[in-house]
């Protein structure tokens, strides 16, 4: 998947950030540094690698070095602080990577092997996480960097979690065909709940839709229409949650699904549950 190199800064080992704005916007993106992001406010997608799943507070993921992420809301928030979220970005040096040095880091260093694919930690691990991370705004200095060891430490003597994009993913990161790729996922973003075909991606980019096919599963390790269609299922998962006044076929509609029948097979297949035991599900809740 083709993405924006993002600059953190030379020669700077570790950065933390805190993000408070009224949405998260699309940007496909990557960096020599690992991230760690824990959403303290604010719902949407999340993309890691091939990976493409709904988030909402609480979510904490780890995301290797150069590998393609963006979180993404579904619509802007009504105040200007409805999506916070606390970002450390660092290099691996920061834990001397070398084998045989500070055995001390061993769980840190198969943690960051681990992050080259994407990883989300359970609730439970989340909110202590979440916690630590919080504490570390107000620290600076050598009490800052021991707090981030003690909290990266954490993480890596947990066992739960989840790899998020498949094995087999590799990025091209190449800068030839960023803008092209760019240019469909903001399309795709802009017009989920509308009628997108294969073409109209393919004329956006100068490219036959054969051509343009490759191009894509090369770059995402997906076809087009099945990338589409987990966006639409992830929107279509948020709306069944958060608006249970709508309808079924509300949901498929807004979602980009034009036969209610079509929406039912798609996420029947796609999700393992019709979308209506999905929503008494969440409803226990």
């Amino acid at each position: 998947m083709k993405a924006s190199y993002e600059h953190i800064g030379a020669g700077i080992l570790h950065n933390q950030l805190w993000i408070s704005c009224p949405s998260f916007e699309f940007y496909w993106h990557y960096h020599p540094e690992i991230e760690l992001t824990y959403i303290v406010k604010g719902s949407g997608e999340r993309m890691v690698g091939d990976h493409i799943e709904s988030f909402t507070a609480g979510d904490l993921v780890l995301v290797g070095a150069n590998l393609p992420h963006t979180w993404t809301s579904y619509h802007a928030g009504s105040t200007p602080d409805s999506c916070q979220a606390v970002v450390v970005q660092f290099r691996s040096e920061v834990f001397d990577m070398k084998p045989g040095s500070f055995p001390e880091f061993n769980q840190i260093r198969n943690l960051i092997a681990l992050s080259a694919r994407g990883i989300k930690f359970s609730q439970s691990v989340a909110e202590e996480a979440g916690r630590q991370m919080m504490l570390l705004r107000d620290q600076q200095g050598l009490p800052w960097l021991t707090g981030f060891w003690t909290l990266i430490d954490f993480l890596g003597n947990s066992d739960n979690f989840i790899l998020l994009s498949s094995l087999g993913y590799s990025p091209s990161l190449k800068k030839q065909s960023q803008e092209r790729i760019d240019k469909v996922f903001q399309f795709l973003n802009q017009h989920l709940a509308g009628d997108v075909r294969l073409k109209d991606a393919a004329d956006l980019v100068c490219m036959t839709e054969t051509s343009f096919s490759r191009f894509f599963r090369k770059s995402t390790g997906m076809t087009f229409n099945g990338y589409l269609n987990e966006l639409r299922l992830s929107l279509a998962c948020r709306i069944l949650i958060d608006h249970p006044e709508k309808s079924i076929s509300e949901a498929g509609w807004e979602s980009g699904f034009r036969s209610s029948t079509h929406f039912n097979r798609m996420f029947l297949s796609g999700r393992g549950i019709s979308p209506s035991s999905f929503r008494m599900l969440y409803q226990r809740f």
